[in-house]
């Protein structure tokens, strides 16, 4: 059974990522765990990084942290009012959010990620990130990064960004299952930019090879110029009302995602829709 990891903070945009978890989880037959991260000051750590027991006891006498385990049950009563033949765990840790979430991913094995975002921009962006780009920037399963109110049934299309590589050639076959799973028409798009132009008749060729070879049914062929991949996807999914965005990322950390960036966590904090984010794999 496929598991489905939902980090929530219940802001608005985490109950839009439960609420979109829940369907997709019955598309799937899966199962969801629903993991909260109460983020403490340092302070709650001796020198060894060890848990200070009485500072951890003391915040348990604490008010909001009963609040905090009912609003939890809370939101896990939610699913099961929703549909309680879902499998469902709810987990409550404390520590560093994104190492919180990532340790959750490889001790049990998440097969995807849905998370709301609000996404970052500028210097913000750049030295910290918004939780959702850290995680697609780093985990292994892919990562669903919901924007608002979301709902699969209500989608018609969905538009695949690819660079058209032979790299690219995997995410295609991930692609065509979403395409599958969810019954949509796949609008597969290259992106012109003033880095790498192509004309429209290399284009347009390199896009029906990338379809032949990748076998694309009930599917368009699009390019679209625009100073930067993330600009010009994001618009082309807002202006043929797309319900989903999917694309691969290669995960770029430390300068080279500083100086290089990453078009998948770009787009994630710039589109309006959901962004679907697989990583290539490393040859």
């Amino acid at each position: 059974m496929k598991k489905i990891l939902v980090p929530i903070d219940f802001s608005d945009r985490s109950s839009d990522a439960l609420d979109f978890a829940i369907e997709f989880c019955e598309h799937i037959k899966g199962e969801l765990t629903l993991l909260h991260v109460l983020d403490f000051p340092s302070t709650s750590f001796n020198s060894a990084g060890e848990w200070n027991l009485d500072f951890a006891q003391s915040l348990y006498e604490e008010e909001f942290i009963k609040r905090v385990h009912s609003q939890l049950e809370e939101w896990g009563d939610r699913v099961m009012r929703r549909n309680p033949e879902i499998p469902l765990t709810t987990k409550m840790e404390y520590g560093s959010t994104y190492h919180s979430i990532s340790k959750e991913i490889t001790e049990e094995k998440a097969n995807w990620i849905v998370m709301g975002s609000t996404g970052s921009s500028g210097i913000e962006e750049i030295f910290i990130g918004s939780l959702a780009e850290r995680v697609i920037r780093h985990a292994d399963c892919p990562v669903f990064t919901i924007k608002g109110p979301t709902k699969i049934s209500n989608m018609k299309s969905m538009v695949f960004a690819s660079d058209l590589s032979n790299e690219q050639d995997i995410i295609a076959y991930k692609a065509k299952d979403v395409q599958e799973l969810f019954k949509l028409n796949m609008h597969v798009i290259r992106v012109k930019t003033p880095h790498n132009f192509l004309t429209e008749e290399v284009a347009q060729q390199q896009l029906k090879d990338f379809a032949k070879r990748n076998y694309l049914k009930d599917y368009t062929l699009n390019t679209i110029e625009a100073d930067y991949s993330d600009i010009g996807i994001s618009k082309f999914a807002d202006d043929i009302d797309a319900g989903l965005i999917v694309m691969g990322t290669h995960g770029k950390t430390g300068l080279a995602h500083i100086f290089g960036g990453s078009r998948a966590e770009d787009l994630a904090n710039r589109a309006h829709v959901p962004v679907l984010t697989f990583k290539i794999p490393f040859d």
